[in-house]
């Protein structure tokens, strides 16, 4: 988020002898901002200088402020990357940042769970293979006992590609189980866990993410999911909103910045969805995959990207990847009457085991509205 976007130097403490200390470094152009100066200071892997946030409301600025200084804000952030990245202006004075692809660029194994329901496999699968323009796929088609003559005739002729293995789990449905034995068979470097209802609507989507899981001390990334009219399902998840955990932004329109351009922006965030979630394979297997046990439809996908911050990994969001989620198409909404009973089970396991009813996510502040998805100020927060 520093890199996207300055929210320090308006007001911050920086201790004396660490900023003298990294203005006196050989560089090759000193600090030209307070800004620079703070990139400089917690961006490299070895610093010892810890960043807080003072929660308390303690000062205002311009309305519009944030906005300034662009180009300014760009320049620090090209100075301080170098060739690691390109920086280009985002909007809203914003700044948009491409790491470096590595190469050859690491295997990727694409993981999507499904149950008949072709006509979403199909463009899912059409998608991946056809629309996407990253290098180096396979492509795991989790079959959770389909039924439909269609569908079976269409995994077969599916695995025509080399690309392509179909592997079969013919049980009750249970996502994080279908995912876990997935995952077993495949060889890439990273897991791509996509949902068998997303649409590949451009052919970055991928690259963009494996760009944000190269980089050091890397969880999950996630992608910014849009519903089919183009408003926003999913920008990255907070925890405690609803006291449980909520989509970001959800409903914002496709172009909306939202609360402090944070739809728009690379940024931190608690946990992304499992319906398209990018997580190197050893950190998967780190935390023991999705909780199959006691998550086994809801909740996992936070649940695992929480383990993995436990672990000391970050979890990025990046609008760079953007797709669209036909959300809940094949396996239903939890509150339909025949899930409800499970979902409330699953909901009291993941609020009790991370203390979701008082957890306060880094990056949804304490005094915004806990059960609104697009970020409000509270009533009391206002002073009202």
């Amino acid at each position: 988020m520093i890199l996207s976007q300055d929210y320090v130097s308006a007001a911050c403490a920086l201790p004396v002898r660490t900023s003298l200390a990294c203005m006196e470094r050989n560089y090759a152009v000193p600090p030209e901002s307070i800004y620079e100066l703070v990139l400089r200071i917690t961006l490299p892997a070895d610093t010892d200088t810890p960043v807080h946030h003072v929660q308390r409301i303690a000062m205002r600025t311009a309305a519009g402020d944030w906005l300034s200084n662009g180009k300014e804000k760009l320049s620090a952030v090209r100075r301080v990357v170098g060739p690691d990245a390109t920086a280009s202006s985002g909007p809203y004075g914003t700044v948009k940042l491409r790491w470096q692809m590595p190469q050859p660029c690491p295997k990727v194994s694409v993981i999507v769970a499904t149950r008949d329901r072709v006509e979403l496999l199909r463009t899912c699968v059409n998608g991946v293979l056809h629309e996407t323009d990253y290098p180096d796929i396979e492509l795991i088609i989790a079959d959770n006992d389909s039924r439909e003559a269609e569908t079976l005739d269409y995994m077969e002729q599916a695995q025509a590609d080399p690309r392509v293995q179909v592997v079969r789990w013919p049980h009750p449905f249970n996502y994080s189980a279908i995912n876990n034995f997935a995952a077993r068979s495949a060889t890439g470097k990273y897991l791509c866990l996509l949902n068998n209802d997303i649409e590949v609507i451009e052919p970055q989507w991928l690259s963009e993410m494996v760009r944000e899981a190269e980089q050091p001390g890397v969880g999950a990334v996630g992608a910014r999911l849009l519903y089919p009219d183009r408003s926003i399902q999913h920008a990255g998840v907070a925890i405690g909103i609803g006291n449980a955990a909520g989509h970001a932004h959800r409903g914002l329109g496709y172009e909306d910045p939202g609360y402090y351009a944070q739809a728009l922006i690379a940024r931190g965030a608690s946990a992304v969805t499992g319906a398209c979630l990018l997580v190197a394979k050893r950190h998967f297997e780190a935390v023991g995959g999705l909780d199959e046990d006691k998550l086994a439809v809801a909740y996992n996908d936070v649940d695992f990207c929480l383990k993995l911050r436990e672990l000391g990994l970050a979890n990025i969001y990046t609008p760079a990847s953007t797709l669209i989620h036909h959300e809940s198409k094949s396996r239903g909404l939890d509150f339909a009457p025949e899930h409800l009973a499970r979902y409330l089970q699953e909901l009291g396991v993941f609020q009790q085991r991370w203390d979701t009813d008082h957890a306060v996510d880094p990056w949804h502040h304490s005094r915004l509205e806990r059960n609104s998805e697009v970020y409000r100020k509270s009533g009391w927060a206002m002073g009202i």
